[in-house]
């Protein structure tokens, strides 16, 4: 036989990529949990980055097609994305109940109190005027924060359903029908992100490594441009807040149920595609910026509080800044400092007394 007959004989075959990327996100999940893997850090401090860029460039959809049609884009994936990603870490694992109570207290309700007061304060500031307000009704970001708890108080039902997703899907398609949905709960909201945090509870390992395949990875930057254009084309249309922030019923939007549901179900199809470019695109492995992934919920609460003050000061109306090639790159640029800095150790230490307060705990039986 000839020696490269023989080698080939020999020779083990070649491992498959996404075999071997399963196999280590499984291997990881076992022996650390998930956010122990880089890949997760990355992708919660990119999501969350855009948002604060999307927050940013909001006030200006309406001065330039091409900027609406970014805003557009980004808002299709990167609160979605970040929502998975909290269904992601809420998936019950061994040795931790289905509803951490402790963790949902300190970590989701009492930020939640402390930011829906603070929010409030500074609007009514801002206003010039005192107005009184429910601790139910959250204001500007927090409804992320009261849907968040009570996605995470479900827990046990969509892991109890044989098809949770499907189920999740359905409810948010029938919130539609409504006339109007009560602001209490930011259950519009609530409702219409329910599946994406469904979505994070149900994917596995094997899911997520289909997205380091070479060719899901060459692909992924056409995807999102084409998802760009289609938003490009569909811009005008779409540019009522209730469509954008995931607010309006079919009666609030002036259209009827059918046609809701039709842009509704094809909003959702391209957030799906570009979540899974925008996943696919980013590195798996440790960059300089992995350590800011765990700050992102700071990054989230706090940016709130800039916007409004760069809002307030009439930037927005300076006639240089109202077209793309000056807003996109300018404010784009202000957006991703902002993230950054929010993120930075000494900024965490600073304002963690608000996101995360020990005091918290004194409200809480021993362990």
């Amino acid at each position: 036989m000839s020696a490269p007959a023989a080698a080939a004989r020999t020779e083990p075959p070649a491992p498959d990529a996404t075999a071997t990327a399963t196999a280590t996100a499984t291997a990881t999940e076992s022996a650390h949990g998930p956010e122990r893997q880089p890949l997760f850090d990355n992708a919660k401090f990119a999501a969350v980055a855009l948002v604060v860029c999307a927050h940013t460039w909001m006030p200006l959809v309406g001065a330039d097609r091409t900027i609406a049609a970014t805003v557009l884009t980004v808002a299709a994936f990167a609160m979605p994305v970040f929502v998975t990603l909290c269904g992601w870490f809420a998936r019950p694992r061994p040795g931790r109940p289905a509803v951490d109570g402790r963790r949902l207290v300190t970590g989701v309700a009492v930020p939640y109190l402390v930011f829906q007061v603070l929010y409030n304060l500074v609007g009514m500031a801002l206003e010039g005027r005192f107005a009184p307000f429910s601790l139910l009704e959250p204001r500007w970001l927090t409804w992320f924060l009261l849907s968040l708890f009570v996605w995470r108080l479900t827990v046990p039902l969509w892991t109890a359903l044989r098809h949770p997703l499907a189920v999740a899907v359905l409810v948010a398609a029938a919130s539609g029908a409504a006339r109007a949905l009560p602001e209490e709960l930011a259950l519009s909201r609530t409702l219409a992100f329910l599946p994406w945090f469904v979505l994070g509870l149900v994917l596995r390992p094997h899911h997520l490594a289909l997205l380091r395949r070479p060719a899901v990875r060459r692909w992924a930057p056409a995807v999102l441009a084409s998802v760009l254009a289609v938003l490009w084309a569909a811009a005008p249309e779409l540019l009522d807040p209730g469509w954008v922030e995931y607010t309006g019923t079919a009666a609030q939007l002036h259209v009827g149920y059918p046609v809701w549901l039709a842009v509704r179900a094809a909003l959702g199809l391209l957030s799906l595609v570009a979540g899974a470019a925008f996943l696919a695109l980013l590195p798996e492995g440790r960059t300089r910026w992995t350590v800011l992934g765990a700050a992102s919920l700071h990054v989230y609460l706090l940016h709130g509080l800039p916007l409004k003050l760069v809002q307030a000061s009439g930037v927005y109306h300076a006639r240089l800044l109202r077209h793309a090639w000056t807003a996109l790159p300018l404010f784009g640029a202000f957006a991703l400092t902002l993230a950054v800095a929010l993120a930075l150790p000494p900024v965490v230490r600073l304002f963690a007394p608000l996101v995360g307060p020990k005091s918290a705990d004194r409200l809480l039986s021993a362990p």
